[in-house]
């Protein structure tokens, strides 16, 4: 959520931790990324979500906005400063469609001032017909501040790297097969839930964030958190997306109580990624509590 109003309040088996190749598609993206932060500090968040959000975009704020540009256009300027880092950033093979995630923090327009509030953002990018990346889906919590960050940006390996001839796929019926896939979990989730069963659709190394808590890819903090989850939680999808090259895509919607219908609980982002020759699963999780 690099949008900050004030309310009552993956990855890969193998991650690479340096620049990606200046001439890849993962290097503009992450580029897009750097600027639309200074952009945010420069011009105020308000106009730097109009300027890098996609004419159709999803926005959470405390609640899910689906034309997130113009929800930030009428939104009323504010002295809060948003400011991000993009940590970790995977790109589709269609080189297209990408996702960036990172730690933010909202600070009163004033130096030496300590932080209103701090979490992480998942954004998920696509490049537009004229070449240029926008946003067309932005979500997030609030974490405790990162000590001592690095800065460094992190991706799967190769992700920087072009491959030839990627397929060319219906976007819509590959958002369906993820959300088909989704209901899938559903129904394994009602019948056993437990960590196990919620980890059997991770990718090795995925990432998962509660609100309240950073990112961890640890197998037993990930643990930790399913177990002292509510076993009668559900989640209803709200909506999704897919990359042309059918390799990666999201789902976000509705955490509920099973059998207590309008009674949310709060929301969340799943990115889905599919390596040759496997199923689809969840390479980066984003929960967020009310």
């Amino acid at each position: 959520m690099k949008y900050f109003i004030l309310f009552p309040l993956f990855i890969a088996s193998s991650v690479m931790a340096q620049e990606p190749d200046s001439t890849s598609a993962l290097f503009s993206l992450r580029e897009a990324e750097c600027n639309f932060a200074r952009e945010s500090v420069m011009i105020g968040r308000n106009a730097a979500f109009v300027k890098n959000f996609a004419e159709e975009s999803v926005l959470f704020t405390d609640k899910w906005i689906t034309n997130g540009k113009q929800f930030s256009k009428d939104l009323k300027a504010s002295s809060v400063v948003l400011k991000w880092e993009p940590e970790f950033m995977d790109i589709s093979a269609s080189c297209d469609f990408g996702i960036s995630t990172g730690p933010w923090e909202a600070q009163e327009y004033r130096p030496d001032t300590a932080p209103l509030a701090t979490g992480y953002f998942l954004t998920v990018w696509k490049k537009q017909a004229d070449g240029e990346w926008k946003v067309i889906l932005d979500g997030g919590s609030e974490t405790p501040a990162v000590k001592n960050p690095q800065h460094r940006i992190s991706f799967p390996a190769g992700a920087d790297k072009a491959i030839k001839n990627p397929p060319a796929m219906n976007t819509g019926l590959v958002s369906k097969e993820i959300r088909d896939r989704e209901k899938q979990i559903l129904t394994v989730w009602e019948k056993s839930p437990l960590p196990s069963t919620y980890i059997s659709f991770l990718e090795t190394g995925a990432r998962v964030q509660l609100k309240g808590h950073l990112p961890t890819s640890d197998t037993d903090t990930i643990n930790a958190f399913i177990s002292s989850l509510d076993k009668t939680l559900i989640w209803e999808t709200t909506g999704s997306g897919a990359a042309s090259s059918g390799d990666l895509g999201f789902t976000y919607g509705l955490l509920r109580i099973n059998g207590t219908p309008g009674v949310t609980k709060g929301h969340y982002v799943r990115i889905w990624k599919k390596l040759s020759g496997d199923n689809w699963k969840i390479e980066l999780e984003m929960m967020n509590f009310d």
